[in-house]
């Protein structure tokens, strides 16, 4: 089970990450705790954050979590935890879970990790000193498309009490989708795998395409992170490659109606290729202003590698940019 992949002693499943994330939290904090959170967080979490933890009385604060001389000094304010994401959605953003860990123990601050997007097979958290880590199985632990949930994985003790929140909480999932989510784990390394190498080609192809500004995946060489993907992700880079259009809003609408074997799907991690336009979805709850401070434009296009060959993948994006 998950609990064997992220080498922890248990992990709770949950209807959905977003069941994971909140009741983990309402596990870990009480009114007048302090939550420190990245501030690239998916659009759903910063939510959650933002309008509904504040609500119960936890003071909420954000960080640039790729800036870890920001981190130190965020953790001057001694919050109960601290919540990242390993690779950010939809700007694949990475951050230095191992250094993160170190900083907020000093500070008794407990260090929650969304590793959805790295998957146990590229990153282990738990084992670069990380107290949870958070996985939404709807994406690629499910893989195929077909099911909701999520799931903390954590230490005995940690995992005891959040799964006593949970109880009372009642974001338990049902049985069928339990097993939807074990037979895709079942094959979640080949996946995995596979999805990688398809990034690598396809990210490799827009970064040359003169209607592409920007590409943002930390396989390629350039990427200003490429170092420490190479350092702490084992066996790739992940299935996902977000990149800008030249045009905008409407050029990446254009795009979207443009592609053929790629479908347009707000969800990722599954074995089709599928891309979504997160000014539009995963972040439409944002304002433009919010979506401009963490550098989401309106022609950012956000692209789940599935199991396709990579000829046939980039054929399309090809095709598709001729048309915009």
């Amino acid at each position: 089970g998950l609990a064997d992949l992220e080498t922890a002693d248990d992990a709770v499943a949950f209807a959905s990450v977003r069941g994971a994330v909140g009741v983990t939290l309402l596990a870990l904090v009480e009114s007048g705790d302090t939550v420190l959170a990245a501030d690239a967080l998916y659009g759903g979490t910063n939510l959650l954050l933002r309008q509904h933890l504040t609500r119960l009385g936890v003071k909420v604060e954000f960080v640039d979590a790729t800036d870890l001389d920001a981190v130190e000094n965020a953790l001057d304010s001694e919050p109960r935890v601290m919540l990242i994401e390993s690779i950010t959605n939809p700007l694949l953003s990475l951050s230095d879970v191992k250094a993160t860990a170190e900083l907020a123990h000093k500070r008794g601050t407990a260090l929650v990790v969304d590793n959805t997007l790295a998957t146990p097979v590229l990153l282990r958290p738990l084992e670069l000193g990380a107290d949870v880590v958070i996985h939404s199985a709807t994406k690629s632990l499910g893989g195929h498309s077909d099911v909701t949930g999520g799931v903390a994985a954590a230490r005995a003790h940690i995992a005891m009490e959040i799964r006593q929140s949970n109880s009372v909480w009642g974001s338990t999932p049902d049985p069928f989708a339990v097993w939807l989510i074990a037979r895709g784990i079942r094959t979640l390394p080949l996946r995995v795998e596979r999805a990688c190498r398809n990034a690598i080609r396809a990210a490799a192809f827009l970064s040359d395409h003169p209607k592409v500004s920007a590409v943002h995946y930390p396989g390629l060489p350039g990427h200003p992170q490429h170092e420490l993907a190479r350092t702490i992700l084992a066996g790739g880079f992940g299935g996902m490659v977000s990149y800008d259009l030249q045009g905008g809003g409407d050029a990446a609408s254009e795009f979207v109606r443009a592609l053929d074997l790629i479908k347009f799907a707000p969800s990722l991690g599954e074995a089709r290729t599928t891309i979504s336009h997160p000014a539009k979805t995963s972040h439409r709850s944002l304002t433009e202003d919010e979506r401009a401070e963490t550098g989401i434009s309106d022609g950012l296009i956000r692209m789940s590698c599935g199991l396709e060959s990579a000829v046939d993948i980039t054929a399309d994006l090809e095709q598709a940019l001729e048309r915009v």
